[in-house]
């Protein structure tokens, strides 16, 4: 019986690590950045801020940002700023809120001139009929 009762709280306890390992920050690992399917990178938010404590981007060349977390996803209209997508939720086709590493740089020198993590939710869309 008491065999039982370990093996038991055994398995919740790896149950409960496991649920708390997913939903906790962890620590910056650059091959789990790009972990997911080339849409989705689900250790991403996990990782930004222990990113963020670890490395000083301001100052940093593009090439190092790029060496150490691969090409950023998108670039913006004017290209004075690039990004790094931590989440993305869609409703059915439409985007309804997103969250991003972005970088502003000075594209002459390719020296990063700011970073932030950027949220923004997106209104929703009327279904016209």
């Amino acid at each position: 019986m008491n065999y039982l009762k370990a093996r038991l709280g055994l398995v919740a306890s790896v149950i409960l690590l496991s649920i708390s390992a997913c939903t906790s920050n962890q620590p910056f690992d650059r091959r789990g950045w790009n972990d997911g399917d080339g849409i989705d990178f689900p250790r991403r938010n996990l990782m930004v801020d222990d990113l963020l404590e670890k490395y000083k981007f301001k100052g940093m060349k593009y090439k190092n940002v790029v060496g150490l977390l691969h090409e950023p996803d998108r670039f913006s209209d004017d290209s004075t700023s690039f990004h790094y997508e931590l989440i993305r939720k869609m409703n059915v086709l439409d985007t309804v809120k997103t969250k991003n590493l972005v970088f502003w740089w000075n594209k002459k020198d390719s020296v990063i001139s700011d970073v932030k993590v950027v949220e923004k939710e997106y209104p929703k869309k009327e279904i016209k009929k």
